[in-house]
């Protein structure tokens, strides 16, 4: 079966999302779409179900076609049962089985079928439209960020299922490892056109890398030429007259080529002053009702540290965020913040969003511009680094995307200049293009970073420890992420081995407090060469134990 796009195009306000596209799809493809937030991947995936319609060319798909769609933001009709939700699409040609539907269901941990949908979450209702997309026959699955609401073990077992999957799939994510693992061609949407790779992820990056050079050089050559014809097309009056009518239309049709171009994203912050203390705790504890989330914790956050806190939905992750930024308290324990700390809290939460404030205005309200090494960065100069184009920065927030939406926030919390970065979810709905500005970004960073997310490629990359949340124990680990998810059972610090590290690190920051002092005494003394002389051997003992 085939799904065939013939000269597709698509306009959504005065931009075209998509622009003369010809490709088309089989059920036998397994294919991940991917591109810029806003260049129209969710829009594609629903021109192919039939819910948008194209401004002029055809959409083809075989006769009898039944496709599965899984969108960002399910409804479902209230009153009904989880279960319900599920068996009453069985029909007699497509039989449904329950014990079917509630494996599923399980897996996807919604353990009470019997739930009313009016009380699930919004990462509730999208497990659950997942569930009905892979148990309802399908000839070819459509899904739009998949792994989105998912934690690290409902997403090794959704890459299993699709890697065996033997239909036709097409969906939308920004997890690296899910398209490398699962997809075998990536299809690329850029400025209204599409590339089409038979590749995975890895090999993808590989041939777009060489489009981009064979179109860089084959710019070049059309800018040489367009030099040459200006130079022709300049002469005086008298040479005019005899110019060919064809080379004048060449002329003007080359003029009409834009060469679009996404620039490599680069911020310098400046680094703000941070004090040794950054945050510290100090057996900590937290319960939520019966559910023990952590019991006596103990951290202490280098101001090197880039600490990824990984583990189920509901384990206390998000709880823990919001107890540093004060909007929740501890059961019991200290919990200390530096006195010097400038925090900048990227939030999962986007109805914090006005959608009838302008983006620049959403920006400018919480400040005008920021400072660089390389020189003031004004909110509009910002956005424009972060693919809002003129148009875009005054368009209200409503018009955005999702993706868009979350890249704004980031744009936002980037805009206070932090020496602490708290992200929680930083990476639902964000392309994989804007993923890489956020990485690059954080291995720049002057400061610490905490970060909660399921994004195994994400935290591979940027993360240099882990804290692992499971029934109730936070246990830390030094190793990439992906290898912890390989092996569980992998050994992570035991307890003694936690409070020993915790106390060397207090030991440390007393040494550098007492070596300080020292400095200060020796400028007192300079003229007393004894005393200097006592106080110096004292700084350099000190200096040993702490090297």
């Amino acid at each position: 079966m085939v799904i065939t796009f013939e000269n597709v195009r698509f306009k959504y306000i005065e931009k075209y999302l998509l622009d003369d596209v010809n490709v088309s799809f089989t059920d036998f493809d397994k294919i991940g779409i991917v591109g810029v937030n806003g260049t129209g991947k969710s829009t594609l995936l629903k021109l192919i179900c039939g819910f948008e319609k194209p401004n002029s060319g055809n959409i083809i798909k075989s006769g009898n076609m039944i496709i599965n769609y899984l969108e960002q933001d399910p409804q479902f009709k209230k009153g009904t049962k989880i279960i319900n939700a599920v068996m009453s699409l069985s029909t007699k040609e497509h039989i449904i089985n329950d014990y079917e539907a509630k494996s599923i269901l399980n897996k996807l941990k919604l353990t009470n079928h019997e739930r009313l949908v009016d009380n699930l979450s919004g990462g509730e209702k999208k497990r659950l439209a997942l569930a009905i997309c892979l148990v309802k026959y399908c000839d070819v699955l459509i899904l739009d960020e998949p792994t989105n609401h998912l934690d690290n073990e409902m997403i090794m077992w959704l890459e299993k299922y699709l890697t065996k999957w033997n239909k036709g799939l097409i969906m939308v994510t920004h997890d690296r490892y899910f398209l490398e693992r699962v997809c075998e061609k990536i299809l690329e949407l850029d400025f209204g056109k599409t590339y089409l790779y038979n590749a995975n992820y890895s090999k993808f990056l590989i041939l777009k890398e060489e489009r981009l050079q064979a179109e860089a050089h084959a710019k070049q050559k059309l800018k040489s030429m367009l030099r040459t014809e200006y130079e022709w097309i300049s002469r005086g009056v008298e040479a005019r007259r005899t110019k060919n009518k064809d080379r004048i239309e060449r002329f003007n049709k080359l003029s009409e080529i834009e060469f679009n171009n996404h620039d490599k994203f680069e911020i310098n912050t400046i680094k703000t002053r941070l004090g040794k203390k950054t945050i510290e705790i100090i057996e900590g504890s937290k319960a939520y009702g019966d559910k023990q989330l952590f019991n006596y914790f103990n951290f202490s956050l280098l101001r090197s540290d880039c600490v990824g806190f990984v583990g189920d939905n509901g384990a206390g992750k998000s709880t823990l965020f919001k107890i540093i930024m004060g909007s929740e308290t501890l059961d019991s324990g200290i919990i200390e913040l530096g006195e010097t700390l400038k925090i900048g809290y990227f939030s999962q939460e986007l109805d914090l969003l006005d959608p009838e404030i302008r983006v620049i205005d959403y920006i400018k309200e919480q400040q005008e511009q920021i400072e660089t090494l390389d020189g003031v960065i004004s909110a509009k100069s910002l956005l424009e680094r972060f693919l809002f184009d003129g148009e875009k920065q005054y368009s209200k927030v409503k018009m955005l995307s999702g993706g868009e939406k979350r890249r704004l926030q980031l744009v936002r919390v980037l805009m206070t200049n932090p020496n602490l970065l708290i992200l929680d979810e930083p990476t639902n709905d964000l392309d994989i293009y804007t993923l890489e500005i956020l990485e690059n970004y954080l291995e720049s960073f002057h400061g610490p970073v905490l970060i909660v997310s399921h994004d195994r490629y994400f935290l591979d990359k940027v993360c240099n420890k882990l804290y692992i949340f499971n029934n109730g124990i936070i246990s830390e680990f030094n190793g990439l992420f992906s290898e912890y998810l390989e092996n569980p059972f992998i050994e992570v610090k035991e307890e003694k081995e936690k409070n020993e590290l915790f106390n060397i690190e207090k030991e440390i920051e007393n040494l550098e407090k007492k070596i300080e002092e020292l400095t200060i005494e020796e400028t007192k003394h300079l003229t007393n060469y004894h005393k200097l002389l006592e106080i110096t051997e004292e700084k350099n003992k000190t200096s040993e134990i702490l090297e």
